[in-house]
């Protein structure tokens, strides 16, 4: 698997929305499917999802990129994600509680306990809630 190919895979993704082809993310799944035992080719997708939540792509780019990291996500993409957490759509912010939710881990604890402080109020119910699930 070449670099150029997952970048390729996720740009497609970046620029996916609601109503369009699924064709972009079925890719990337066929990608993510064939990285399996390949630890490099997961970085690398999950290094390049993790930038797609922190550009300006669409609410549901960003959803679908937070359920392939659910699936493949380590502690490399929790910086991304816990940024999602402090976002003013709870959309979002549920996303990302998704994406980190099956990931036990002390980076992942601390960046729930940080967006807790900081998420606006009406999207600290899903925080709250992943929180009370990890006790």
């Amino acid at each position: 698997m070449e670099r150029d190919q997952v970048r390729a895979a996720v740009q497609a993704v970046a620029e996916y929305d609601f109503g369009r082809t699924a064709a972009a993310l079925f890719e990337l799944d066929r990608l993510i499917n064939a990285s399996h035992g390949d630890s490099d080719a997961r970085s690398w997708i999950e290094a390049e999802l993790a930038q797609i939540l922190e550009s300006d792509a669409s609410l549901a780019a960003k959803q679908e990129v937070c359920r392939r990291l659910w699936r493949i996500g380590t502690d490399a993409s929790i910086g991304a994600l816990a940024k999602l957490l402090e976002d003013d759509d709870p959309k979002l912010v549920a996303a990302s509680c998704y994406a980190i939710g099956r990931r036990p881990s002390a980076r992942a604890d601390e960046a729930l306990k940080s967006a807790l402080r900081k998420a606006p109020q009406p999207c600290r119910a899903a925080i709250e809630s992943l929180i009370e699930d990890r006790i």
